[in-house]
């Protein structure tokens, strides 16, 4: 059982979560000899896991600080703004997360765009270590024709923000008057909005969705057919179990899988290699595609393997379809050896286009791109890889910035659900404890204390944590007169407005 980061002779190699949940840790009784002010840019998972991880460190032997900046006068990132507003258990993550922003030894800034209302530079000469937690801001594109040339060809960043009411979302021109939607791509995301484009809208109107999408989904929304389509096969499907059953479990819907590029290889001979989690999945799909559910209602929901688009295909009004080669696998199952890596990681199973097959072409009104976000850099003192899309570091501490680390999406790569970052976290939160005790970074610093002047100096009207429990408060108010856990603002006007009344 871990009782505290502050060992930090870690034991064994990690390879997978739970493993890493049951790494035991030395106590170090080593104390500081200074109060550390941190500083954590975003408000996400990643940021207040970390901010967990060094409190339990750090807050019973000295007077450590943390400061979280937001660039939205809300906090919670991916959890108030990326899970699926029918998944509340998800997000009762954020009652552990609030606890930690109520803590004394931590202060929150909303509103504040570091990188420009501060610079990393200012920060770094500010606290004795700076943390880069701020998610993946971009996203991926499938470049190829037809992509930008057609209406309702629309990005799943976009339609996540606006069933969850990000601020300026509402603005989205998403057109839901026609039958077919096709999504591209097989994760969780691709997941949550099949089903949240099928749900009946009694089931949505109880969630914390946004109330310009609820109204869109009530009146507006004639999909009854959704074709999720993944390049790869079905053992490198990136959903996980959870998500696949939910869709079984759709009452107004017939959950179909399309595995006929698998029935060339033995299903018994491959479920006997692989680890339990990607077995568990893997049969279930099999099963399934005898055994599709069934259902009274005109609604369907399908998962195609193997195809990669190639054009997308419209008219001067809307797209009107996908056009994907169909490929198959580059790999020879008589030999399941080569499976797993030396990390005990399932590897990418090669696909190549299928010549003896010709080109499919599925119909569509809507085209969801569900292919990943992209990391940024928020600033070019960061030493950011374009290439691979991260930050440079060693294990959480920024290579060749002293003072600097990161930990999250920014960190290893937008992938992996919420929990997950609970590894980068630890991570971090060693590496940066071990700095510390190791008297780099120890000189005294001002924190918060210099970057609030700045922030007055520059006019930035930011957030603390009273104005935040004050748009907390009223937007559970909100909801409660519609039978709604809240009801975000989504104007960071109207949320200024009640964070920073007098």
């Amino acid at each position: 059982m871990i009782k505290s980061l502050t060992s930090l002779k870690y034991i064994g190699h990690t390879k997978n979560l739970s493993s890493f949940r049951t790494t035991k840790f030395y106590l170090s009784t080593k104390k500081l000899d200074f109060n550390p002010k941190i500083c954590i840019v975003g408000s996400g998972p990643a940021a207040l896991y970390t901010a967990q991880y060094l409190l339990k460190n750090l807050a019973s032997n000295n007077q450590v600080t943390i400061d979280v900046f937001e660039k939205l006068p809300v906090p919670f990132g991916l959890v108030r703004y990326g899970v699926a507003p029918d998944h509340q258990d998800v997000k009762n993550v954020i009652h552990s997360f609030t606890e930690t922003l109520k803590n004394k030894n931590v202060n929150f800034f909303g509103n504040v765009n570091i990188g420009v209302d501060v610079k990393i530079s200012e920060l770094l000469n500010s606290y004795n270590s700076v943390i880069l937690a701020y998610g993946s801001l971009g996203e991926n594109y499938l470049n190829i024709p037809g992509e930008k040339e057609f209406s309702n060809v629309i990005s799943a960043k976009d339609i996540v923000s606006l069933y969850n009411g990000l601020p300026n979302s509402e603005n989205l021109k998403l057109d839901l008057s026609g039958n077919k939607a096709v999504i591209i791509g097989a994760g969780n995301v691709a997941i949550d909005i099949a089903r949240i484009l099928t749900s009946p809208v009694e089931k949505l109107a109880q969630t914390d969705i946004s109330n310009v999408a609820l109204d869109l989904f009530k009146n507006k929304n004639k999909i009854e057919h959704v074709s999720i389509v993944a390049r790869r096969g079905v053992l490198n499907a990136a959903f996980t179990l959870k998500e696949l059953r939910e869709l079984t479990k759709l009452d107004s819907v017939e959950c179909r899988i399309d595995l006929e590029n698998f029935t060339e290889v033995n299903i018994d001979n491959i479920l006997n290699k692989l680890a339990r989690p990607r077995k568990r999945i893997t049969e279930f799909l099999y099963n399934l595609s005898k055994n599709s559910v069934k259902s009274k209602s005109k609604k369907v929901i399908e998962l195609k393997f193997l195809r990669s688009p190639i054009e997308i295909l419209g008219n001067s009004e809307s797209v009107q379809g996908v056009k994907f080669k169909v490929n198959k696998y580059n790999f020879d199952f008589s030999n399941l050896d080569n499976l797993y890596d030396s990390e005990e990681r399932l590897n990418s199973i090669p696909v190549f286009e299928d010549k003896s097959k010709p080109n499919e072409v599925l119909q569509c009104d809507l085209l969801v791109k569900s292919i990943g976000y992209k990391n940024v850099s928020i600033d070019s003192e960061i030493p950011f890889d374009k290439k691979s899309g991260v930050v440079l570091n060693d294990k959480g501490k920024v290579i060749g910035k002293d003072g600097l680390y990161c930990t999250g999406w920014i960190k290893r790569g937008p992938r992996g659900v919420i929990v997950d970052t609970t590894s980068d976290a630890y991570e971090t939160a060693q590496k940066l404890f071990s700095d510390l005790t190791n008297d780099q970074n120890s000189t005294q610093r001002p924190g918060a204390e210099k970057i609030v002047s700045l922030l007055k100096e520059r006019s930035v009207r930011f957030v603390d944590k009273e104005g935040w429990d004050r748009i907390d408060k009223a937007e559970i108010e909100r909801g409660k007169l519609n039978g709604k856990p809240r009801e975000k603002f989504q104007s960071i006007d109207e949320m200024l407005k009640v964070a920073l009344e007098n």
